[in-house]
């Protein structure tokens, strides 16, 4: 039961996102940004890792230029066996097109998830009990609950339901940021 209505969710919003104009989607970023950015998390934070996005997820480019300047990026990338590692990124040049069209750190080093300060997690949708919707492969379910550091959320306002069906598995975030919202 619970799987079917995940799945209609994730549908739903996936295409809803897909749907978002190009410049709206855009727009809307730069306010999650600038909402990441006052974050007393992420302004204390020195390890931040971010995700490169996908499927029209809000896109968190323009933040990793700054933590470039000041931070050290973290950015996913997966392996054979399907698990999520968090590599150093030190040039945004060095990523290329990896699993699931999705692009990633080519090389770099390999930082445990438990010495991540801030991690911002993409997913289809996230609740106000910060419950969150991922793409359905458990990569971040698998992950998260290693990680230390502070998790947040970030996503469209749409992407903010009431309840999410949750299991056993599912790993809750500390925070979803939203153009207009940050949730704790």
């Amino acid at each position: 039961m619970v799987k079917g209505q995940k799945e209609k969710l994730r549908r739903e919003l996936i295409e809803r996102r897909r749907k978002l104009p190009k410049e709206e989607r855009a727009r809307q970023s730069l306010k999650v940004i600038e909402k990441l950015k006052k974050l007393k998390e992420f302004q204390r934070a020195q390890t931040v890792m971010l995700y490169y996005p996908t499927k029209g997820e809000v896109d968190l480019r323009p933040l990793m230029e700054e933590v470039l300047e000041n931070k050290i990026l973290l950015l996913p990338r997966v392996t054979f066996d399907n698990q999520l590692l968090a590599l150093e990124v030190k040039n945004l040049n060095s990523l290329r097109e990896g699993a699931f069209g999705i692009y990633e750190p080519i090389g770099g080093k390999i930082f445990k998830p438990e010495k991540i300060d801030f991690i911002a997690v993409p997913g289809v949708a996230f609740d106000r009990k910060l419950n969150r919707l991922g793409m359905g492969k458990g990569f971040y379910d698998r992950f998260l609950p290693r990680v230390k550091g502070f998790k947040v959320g970030v996503a469209y306002d749409f992407q903010l339901v009431e309840s999410i069906p949750t299991e056993e598995h599912d790993v809750k975030v500390n925070a979803v940021v939203t153009p207009t919202e940050i949730l704790r």
